[in-house]
């Protein structure tokens, strides 16, 4: 929250907050045992504690009286002086309605009239000096705007002088401040080189160079001046000239420089004018410099003999003089100022209310409309004439990040009276004229009293106090009070809780004990008013607040953060700020500098946080070094009194390996280096490092010296960022071993989750296509030396970065010049060269350190011999004029310059302007000589695009590219891929040498999970008689099993009911099947079931009187189910309910008690019920009355079993409702959903034991593999053969025997194919790994990059064989799949398997003939072929199978007749045949049925029959079904998932009682994985295919049916995985679009990658990705801002989720406004819980933040935005603000999104070619994800790619992003090797037609191109050809590749073809970037320059 915003980090609105002036009264408590000091602003500065020095205590003492104090012009030694100028140096008591409480103000003021801020300080060179300004810059309400006046003369002489007038904006609070410059002047060598900075009460610190500086201030706040100290001249009459009361001679005392404004007006000829000067003085010989700063330039100033500054000008002139000292001659009248504010800027106010005549005028504005830093600020100059304004021109202005423009307000007079609107929110303004006043005018111009906060009348006042234990103060008004600590509200104090003491309410709070933490805190205070307009309250911060309070850890003595603000670490150990303890502004001592511990403040890096070696980098990236211009004195001091002597702990926090550090006057520089030498390890990175070092030391005399002087600060130079002096009690957090390991699990989790780093094609320079390569070597300096140049001079390779390179040449005092000569010959042939192509040469410099600087560049053409034929020299430039441009570009293109040349000879030279020592001088960087090629048309040229092809055909053509590119390039591949390049990993190799346990005992986990496992489905069987329960059935379908279904979806269980009485059929009836399907069916549903118990008996029979039907159905069910033969026991006085009782639970009741459930109802009342429904309710008779109670006797006698009685059908459906709710969470608890690992296993679980029902083949098969098991094979062993002839199920029985004989043995067995995603090899080797992991409990992380996956497979196999024997199984080699698409891709040539198998593992395959049976067979691996079945071995089967098992008999004739045909050779074939056989019902004629099934010659034909003879049995009849099987498997063929049972049923619109008999009969051809059923073979998906959906137009009908089957359910996981597939299947466009453009639809498939790129190809397939964002946003407009605020996650979630799906899709202007809703949306969420206070490390600023990881990753999200959109300053803002909101690093989450944060800024450096910066930005990084991920993931692989060529040598993957990096700098050998090593791992991860294989295609094309290589061409073409397919024509990446092949045919002459790419590129980033983003503007240029060469218009 903090400044009154909710959308930053508070659930408290406070609309905004007013500091009013207050006396700070401050009382020192008495001193507790804790070390505590608190302050009045954002440090430490009112101190109780024993840790600071006297000096400081004593300033605390006076600072903490209860006196009214006005605050002297020497606090804290400081001379700098602020005084007011009063007339004729007369001291009158100043009226109060001028100024406002002034109590405290620094200023000595007028007492009669005038108030102006002065200051004075002065140093000596080349220090700066500095001067604390009366100014708080914490304006609140209104803002303030402020003209600082700087002149300074740096040296007695007359000329040697600088002036500036700059604008000051003042933030609302937090201590923000910004300043503009608006004009400078000087003379002699040293501009105005001004800052300012801000002390811990936001005092304002002006921060001048070195020499004698003078300062005022003028503002629109009347609490700091009122501006009158201006002085009016008018013209006199008839005079020309007028002189000004002012000397140009630098006055007396001292005498100085100075600076004057000069308002001027008056009438040229009949034209009114108006001009403003700036007047710079000098200190002798009359000696000034005039400069017009706005209007016509018709004034001229001279000087008089004795210094007197003239103007002259038109006729009736007029003027007003603004000098910034305090010695103007005379005071010839005042001229007219006002200061005035409104409380809405909008409604307008008044100004002036009286303005004739002309007149020129400046005008201050000020805006607030938030808080921290939401201020604007606004000067204008109006010129004016009789009632009408002339001109209005904003001089200068600037404005927080709330505002867009500083530029906000408007002017105009009416009635005589100058207007102002401006914009929303409350404003402040100061008018400065040129008009005459008299004191009464002025005495009535300033009305600023009023409450600017509220618009009340009168200010709210009130002053606080804080203390240890409490804090309380007092308020002017009756207002409820609010306290905060830190960026919460702790307490409201209402206002009955005050206490009225006179004029003033009194309050008082105690702080609570979980508030007094140990601690650095920031307490603020307001009073919550009315706003008098709106109504809404006002928080107006009351003085004394903000406060600092710091409750000292327990052993800590004394601790400063050297350079830098109070800091609280990890360790909870607060930092003081040096500022406050050592600041000094005395300009008397050390010459003038700041600090009293003397050296000087250097800043590390950019961030703390990109700080290596430490998430306390606040404490190192600023640190006190010895280095000062001053050469005597390059040390630093720090002298610390009052300590406690006793021995003590030191702790140093140093940014270098100190030398020279002394501690006490001892030298402990050598024990500090080893100590930390000690700690580093080989391939530590380089970078900016934290060092922390614990030292002993000893305090005697109660002082602690820390002190260090350099001997050569250019060699090296101690850097000490903090310390602390720490006692024997003093104790380091300690992490426990149980957070330890949650981090070990969180750093697992993260490795599993972490998603691969998005790369971007790098687009080539226009600039140089068509030309060579650069053929000068090290141009830059890149090498790090100078190498290659031949030198002069002491020129070195500095380090801080060149033009788009890491680094550059830097130059010193004198001439410093390189030299190279290039030999053309060895690039070009001679009679190419004396055709005189084009020649650039070309270098970019920069000016010095310190500015300024001499530069020259000299290029010449000479002949073999070295004899110049031409010649070109810039000449010398300089000096640099430091307002310019950061770098310059020198170059020369030659031509026509005949033959001849063979050399050019390049020589570049600079040196610094001010000889000093050292290298000042000017940088170069970025040297580049390159030569045209020739630019004749290629004859093979036209207009056209590549040729895409058909994808069959292309695919081998750009897999054969990338061989060969691999091929060509192996010796670069061989640094990188080497085994020992490897890293090693110590801890898995020494689990590897484990030696064999042979009583090895899995994992508890391990036993746990391979239990049996319920599949995640419940099936209910509901048993009752019929027609009396009609009602409870509709009641128990519409609610409880509704109700239920609901609950199990949500926790990913299928769930379905059978109900056999509801829509049994007569046929089912007639033919004696039912008793057999109701008891089957019970044995599905087992243990769930369900009975319902009336009156009623139900069907049954007696002896006496036999049912003929029922008979059949008794008989049926015994002839074909042996297991039900003792249901004939039960033939007569027997019900079928009864059957389903004891079949389902009286038979074995134990097995199912707690699942089965019993709801009896009471018997009926015939009062209760008409007689016709009475009579249904009732027994049929007394007989089966009597059966019935005596079936409901045995159901109650058993207690254990669940039995319930009801009234009313809602009764009974609640009681179910509940019942089977506790099932649900019995079986399947919520947090119980399968692991995606477990759910892996269980589908193949499925798949095996549906291969294991009964297995046909020979048993000499497993003797034959348990052999070659046997012989400890070192290679897999494999089984080949034929589709359908058995190999998966003899894999699956052959693995069911191995697991029943050996339980320890690790079995692992994967079918690909068997599941969605099992085809996929990586997944398949993750799957391994995880249940190696599971099995072994191995603690070590799998690896996450899929390269390393199958690095380490041998390791991990060697690891288990180790433990015990260990079985691999892969099953169906020929159906692995990467997705693309592709028939057969790489991954079949199993590289991926290791050569070499370890000892004790098996590894068994199986493949068909294809591209994988050829890898085996060259690979030698040995096989085993799965032959046909034998004509013996078929016998065999037929009597084992349909006899032994289910006890049919065929005669001799049947049996010969299916031995002896081909087909039935085939298992799969026989099977199939033989389970048709066994069910067939008529023995008569079966001969004939086995025939016609036996003229089907293939599988795929016999399942043809299969389904004809389904269609035969449960289509034909009354009630059947019509089109069963047909609508069943078609269903199942189209679906994309597969389809469970209940929505097939549903589907169907079938009872159970037509359902379940017909799934009977198909089950064994199904397999069930997890709920959802699929076919069991391929054969009978071909032949549903063939026999339904023969055509196009059957397969449309097919998915659209299942797609409205889906539509109409409501929106589920469930329903979108499969909807979006069906639609675009059917080419249902406009439904599709209707469907994916769902809001929920799309939140739910974006939640995975997969739904990720279903929505790509379904917006792809409707014609483009804009059409997603247009619908999407369109959608999101019209959900209701309540609806949002009441689903506040769902939405949040989908905005990031919409976020990153516009980002991925290149829709960047969507994807900023939904991020910065998200954003927006989520603070508001977590402001309170997630809030925190990110303090500047540079400043005294601070900001109120919310940090939750949600809002960082939105801000990452938006940051790659803006990089996208090309707005990089935007970009690095954004990225700065998520960084430095992560100020509290610990978890391994936090790191890792650290880590992100840090490389979305590095990129955005990269783009504005900031290599240095993005250097130090992906080294943190790196560490970063190493640590938390280890140095093997993918993510850190990718790190690496962003890194330096020399960066990390101990690694293998350096791959793309860094070979962008060495490309970008000239180093494409380098690049080329990194792209390789990128080519060969993507390619092996993703295959070759992926796009992130095309996007390395692209870096590589761009390589050959820069080495003239035509396969440049082949490699741009490929690239495209993959990423058209994926992602079409309408994407920004197909852009950038267009563009590249575009600039590649622009080179070979190809300008047809180019223009073609280029027209097709800027079609594509004008669509998604826009016309001004920089890379369209290139793309546009590229086309303008080949269509300039084409003459195409």
């Amino acid at each position: 929250m903090g400044s009154g915003s909710s959308k930053k980090a508070t659930p408290t609105i406070l609309k905004g907050y007013r500091s009013e002036s207050a006396k700070i009264i401050i009382s020192a408590e008495k001193k507790t045992d804790e070390q505590l000091s608190i302050s009045n602003g954002p440090e430490d500065k009112k101190t109780i504690s024993s840790q600071i020095d006297s000096d400081e205590k004593k300033s605390s003492d006076v600072r903490n009286s209860e006196k009214d104090i006005a605050i002297s012009s020497n606090t804290n030694g400081d001379d700098s002086k602020s005084v007011t100028n009063g007339i004729d140096g007369k001291s009158v008591k100043s009226p109060t309605h001028d100024v406002q409480n002034n109590d405290n103000k620094n200023t000595v003021d007028d007492p009669e009239f005038i108030k102006t801020i002065y200051c004075q300080c002065s140093s000596t060179w080349p220090s700066n000096c500095y001067g604390k300004l009366d100014f708080n810059i914490n304006a609140y309400h209104g803002g303030c705007t402020a003209l600082c006046f700087v002149s300074c003369a740096f040296s007695d002489k007359a000329e040697q002088s600088n002036v500036e007038l700059r604008l000051i904006r003042s933030g609302f609070d937090c201590n923000h401040v910004e300043a503009e410059s608006i004009a400078k002047m000087h003379a002699g060598h040293f501009g105005a080189n001004n800052s300012q900075c801000v002390d811990e009460d936001g005092m304002l610190i002006a921060d001048c160079i070195f020499g004698k500086n003078d300062i005022m201030l003028l503002t629109n706040d009347s609490r700091y001046g009122n501006l009158r100290n201006g002085v009016f001249v008018g013209m006199v009459e008839g005079e020309d000239q007028i002189a000004l009361p002012v000397n140009v001679n630098g006055g007396e005392n001292p005498r100085a420089s100075g600076l004057s404004l000069v308002l001027c007006s008056g009438k040229n000829k009949e034209t009114i004018t108006g001009a403003l000067y700036l007047i710079r003085l000098g200190l002798s010989g009359n000696n000034f410099q005039a400069k017009v700063l706005s209007g016509e330039d018709i004034f001229k100033f001279g000087v008089k003999d004795d210094g007197q500054l003239t103007v002259s000008g038109p006729k009736d002139s007029k003027f007003a003089l603004f000098h910034n000292r305090n010695t103007l001659i005379s005071h010839p009248g005042y001229t007219y100022v006002s200061q005035s504010q409104y409380i809405e800027g909008t409604d307008g106010g008044m100004l002036m209310e009286i303005l004739t005549g002309h007149a020129t005028l400046i005008i201050l504005c000020s805006n607030s409309n938030g808080t921290e830093d939401s201020t604007a600020s606004a000067v204008y100059h109006l010129s004016v004439s009789d009632g009408n304004i002339i001109s209005t021109k904003e001089l200068s202005g600037c404005h927080g990040p709330s505002y867009k423009k500083s530029d906000l307000w408007t002017f105009e007079i009416v009635a005589g009276q100058l207007l102002v609107t401006g914009p929303t929110g409350p404003c402040k303004y100061g008018v400065l004229t040129n008009i005459k006043a008299q004191s009464a005018d002025l005495l009535r111009s300033i009305n600023q009293d009023s409450c600017l906060a509220t618009g009340e009348q009168t200010k709210t006042l009130g002053k606080v106090q804080a203390t240890l234990n409490n804090i309380n103060g007092n308020i002017n008004k009756e207002s409820e009070l609010c306290i905060m600590m830190n960026h919460k509200i702790v307490r409201t104090i209402p206002v009955e809780e005050l206490e009225k003491k006179a004029d003033q309410f009194t309050f008082s709070y105690q702080w609570k004990k979980e508030e007094k933490v140990v601690g650095y805190h920031m307490i603020r205070v307001f009073a919550v008013r009315k706003h008098v307009k709106s109504g809404e309250d006002v928080y107006i911060e009351l003085s004394g607040s903000p406060c600092s309070l710091t409750r000292q850890k327990p052993g800590v003595i004394y601790a400063l953060n050297c350079g830098g603000p109070a800091y609280q670490d990890l360790n909870d150990i607060v930092y003081s700020s040096e500022h406050k303890q050592f600041a000094n502004f005395s300009c008397d001592f050390l010459k003038g500098i700041r600090s009293k511990a003397r050296g000087g403040v250097k800043k590390q890096a950019k961030l703390p946080a990109s700080m290596l070696k430490s998430h306390d980098g606040f404490l190192y990236v600023i640190t006190r070094t010895t280095f000062t211009q001053d050469e005597h004195d390059q040390r630093f001091h720090y002298q610390i009194k009052d300590l406690p002597n006793g021995k003590f702990k030191l702790r140093l926090h140093l940014a270098t390996i100190p030398k020279e550090l002394q501690l006490n006057g001892k030298s402990v520089g050598e024990t500090l280096q080893k100590k930390i030498l000690s700690s580093q390890k080989p391939g530590d990175l380089k970078g900016p490092t934290c060092y922390c070092v614990d030292i002993d030391v000893e305090i005697e005399n109660n002082s602690l010296e820390v002190y260090s002087k350099s001997k050569d600060v250019y060699k090296h130079m101690d850097r000490l960022g903090a310390f602390a002096l720490l006692d024997k009690t003093y104790k380091d957090e300690v992490i426990s071993e149980t957070t330890i390991k949650e981090e070990e699990v969180e750093k697992q989790k993260l490795a599993d989750q972490v998603l691969p780093i998005d790369t971007v094609t790098t687009r080539k320079e226009m600039t140089v296509v068509g030309w060579s390569p650069n053929l000068l070597q090290n141009a830059s300096g890149e090498s790090g030396d100078m190498k290659h140049w031949n030198t002069q001079g002491n020129m070195k390779v500095s380090d801080r970065g060149g033009f788009g390179t890491e680094a550059s040449f830097v130059t010193g005092h004198m001439w410093c010049s390189k030299y190279q000569e290039v030999n053309l010959l060895e690039t070009f042939s001679a009679e190419y060269l004396d055709t005189a192509p084009d020649i650039q040469v070309f270098e970019m410099y920069r000016q010095g350190h310190c500015g300024g600087g001499f530069y020259c560049l000299t290029a010449q053409l000479m002949s073999e011999n070295g004899k110049v034929l031409k010649e070109y020299t810039t000449g010398q430039i300089g000096s640099i004029n430091v307002a310019n441009a950061p770098w310059h570009e020198a170059s020369v293109l030659f031509s026509d310059y005949g033959p001849g040349v063979r050399i050019v000879a390049f020589t570049s030279k600079g040196k610094d302007d001010k000889f000093w020592a050292g290298h000042y001088g000017p940088f170069m960087s970025a040297a580049q000589i390159r030569v045209r090629r020739e630019s004749n048309p290629a004859k093979d040229d036209s207009f056209t695009d590549i040729l895409l092809g058909d994808d069959s055909a292309k695919r081998p053509i750009i897999d054969k590219l990338v061989t060969t590119i691999l091929t060509d390039n192996q010796d670069l591949l061989e640094n990188f891929a080497e085994e020992e390049k490897m890293p090693v990993d110590k801890a898995f190799d020494n689990q590897t040498k484990i030696t064999v346990n042979h009583d090895f005992v899995p994992s508890k986990q391990w036993q746990r999970q391979r239990q049996t496992r319920k599949k995640r489905e419940i099936r209910v069987f509901v048993s009752s008689t019929f027609r009396d329960f009609k009602d409870e059935r509709e009641e128990i379908i519409k609610k409880a099993f509704r109700e239920i279904n609901r609950m199990c979806t949500d926790r990913g269980v299928f769930f379905t009911y059978v109900d056999l009485r509801w829509g049994i059929t007569k046929e089912q009836t007639s033919h004696g099947q039912t008793i057999s399907i109701c008891l089957q069916e019970i044995d599905r549903c087992r243990p769930y079931f369900i009975c319902l118990m009336g009156d009623r008996f139900g069907w049954c029979q007696t002896e006496d009187k036999p049912d003929d039907v029922l008979n059949m159905s008794y008989d049926y069910a015994i002839e074909n189910n042996p297991k039900l033969k003792w249901i004939d026991k039960f033939r007569y006085d027997t019900s079928v309910t009864q059957l389903e009782v004891f079949h389902g639970v009286l038979n074995d009741p134990d097995l199912v008690k707690n699942k089965c459930f019993f709801y009896l109802r009471d018997p009926p009342s015939k009062e209760d019920f008409s007689e016709e429904e009475y009579k249904r309710l009732i027994s049929e008779s007394e007989w089966h009355r009597e059966h019935q109670d005596w079936l409901k006797d045995q159901v109650t006698k058993h207690k254990d079993l669940n039995v319930r009685t009801f009234k009313k059908p809602l009764e009974v459906s609640e009681y179910i409702k509940k019942d089977l709710e506790r099932c649900l969470d019995d079986d399947f608890p919520k947090g119980t959903e399968l692991s995606k690992l477990e759910q892996q296993r269980e589908a193949h679980a499925a798949f095996s034991s549906a291969r294991c029902r009964v297995y046909i083949g020979s048993q000499d098969y497993f003797t034959e593999i348990n052999n070659n098991r046997s012989q400890n094979l070192t290679q897999p062993f494999v089984l080949l053969g034929e589709s359908g002839c058995g190999k998966s199920a003899l894999v699956a029985n052959w693995v069911k025997q191995v697991e029943e004989a050996e339980p320890a043995t690790f079995m692992f067995v994967h079918f690909i194919g068997s599941s969605a995603d099992s085809a996929n090899y990586i997944k398949l080797i993750r799957r391994l790994f995880g249940e190696i992991k599971v099995f072994f409990n191995f603690d070590m992380q799998i690896p996450s990059s899929d390269s390393i996956l199958i690095h380490e497979i041998g390791k991990w196999l060697r690891m288990a064989g180790s433990l015990t024997k260990v079985v691999i199984v892969f099953d169906a080699l020929n159906q692995l799949d990467s997705g693309e698409g592709e028939l057969e891709g790489t991954e079949h040539d199993l590289d991926w398997i290791p050569s070499e198998i370890p000892p004790n593992v098996f590894v068994l395959m199986s493949t068909l003939p294809g591209r994988a049976m050829t890898a085996c067979n060259q690979a030698g691996w040995p096989s085993m072929k799965v032959q046909p079945l034998q004509d013996s071995q078929k016998m065999q089967i037929l009597t084992e199978y349909l006899e032994g098992i289910y006890g049919k008999t065929l005669n001799q004739q049947q049996k010969e007749m299916i031995v002896s045909v081909k087909q039935t050779s085939n298992p799969l074939y026989l099977k199939s045949l033989l389970d048709e056989v066994r069910m067939y019902g008529s023995f008569r004629t079966l001969t004939e049925k086995i025939q016609e099934y036996l003229s089907a010659d293939t599988p795929q034909d016999l399942f043809a029959k299969i389904l004809d003879r389904l269609e035969e049995d449960f289509e034909k009849g009354d009630n059947a079904r019509k089109h069963l099987v047909r609508d069943t498997t078609t269903a199942l063929w189209c679906a994309n998932k597969g389809m469970s049972e209940s929505e097939i049923v549903e589907l169907l619109d079938v009872t159970s009682a037509v359902w379940s008999p017909f799934y009977l009969s198909l089950y064994e051809n199904l397999v069930n994985r997890n709920g959802l059923l699929n076919f069991f073979h391929d054969h009978l998906r071909q032949a549903v295919e063939k026999k339904y959906l023969s055509d196009a137009e059957a397969k449309r009908n097919g998915y659209l049916r299942l797609a409205n089957f889906f539509v109409s359910k409501e929106t589920s996981n469930r329903t979108v995985e499969e909807l979006p597939f069906l639609l675009t299947r059917a080419n249902e466009l406009d439904r599709l679009k209707t469907t994916v453009s769902d809001l929920d639809v799309f939140n739910r498939l974006s939640d995975n990658e997969d739904g990720i790129f279903e929505l790509v190809k379904a917006w792809k397939t409707l014609g483009g990705f804009s059409l997603s964002g247009e619908a999407y946003m369109s959608a999101l407009a019209k959900v209701p801002k309540s609806v949002i605020m009441e689903n506040v996650p769902y939405y949040c979630k989908l905005y990031r989720n919409l976020g990153k799906f516009f980002l991925k899709l290149g829709l960047m202007e969507a994807a900023k406004t939904v991020n910065k809703t998200l954003i927006k949306q989520l603070e508001m969420n977590f402001g309170e819980s997630h809030g925190t206070i990110v303090y500047d490390p540079f400043s005294q600023s601070w900001e109120y933040r919310c940090k939750h990881p949600d809002v960082i990753t939105g801000l990452h999200d938006l940051g790659t935005v803006y990089r996208q959109l090309g707005e990089y300053d935007k970009a690095v803002s954004v990225y700065n603000d998520a960084i430095n909101r992560q100020n509290r690093i610990r978890s391994p989450s936090q790191k890792l999104q650290l880590c992100e944060g840090l490389l979305g800024l590095s990129t955005v450096y990269i783009h504005k070619e900031d290599m240095f910066e993005a250097k130090i930005l992906m080294t943190r990084a790196l560490e970063l994800a190493t640590f938390v991920l280890g140095k093997k993931h993918h993510f850190v692989a990718a790190i690496l790619t962003k890194a330096r060529y020399n960066l990390l040598p101990d690694y293998l993957i350096l791959i793309q992003h860094l070979g962008q990096l060495s490309y970008k700098q000239g180093r494409v050998d380098e690049a080329l090797a990194y792209y390789m090593q990128d080519l060969k791992v993507t390619r092996s991860e993703v295959g070759t037609n992926h796009p992130r294989t095309a996007v390395v295609l692209n870096e590589i094309g761009l390589v050959y191109d820069d080495k003239n290589d035509v396969m440049a061409g082949q490699l741009y073409e490929a690239a495209l050809t993959i990423i058209l397919e994926t992602y079409g024509n309408n994407y920004l990446g197909t852009g950038s590749i267009r563009y590249n092949l575009g600039a590649f045919y622009f080179g070979t002459n190809h300008f047809e073809k180019a223009r073609f790419q280029f027209t097709e590129s800027y079609k594509i980033h004008d669509m998604f970037l826009g016309d001004n983003h920089p890379d369209t503007i290139a793309v546009k240029e590229a086309l303008n320059t080949v269509s300039a060469m084409t003459k195409t218009k």
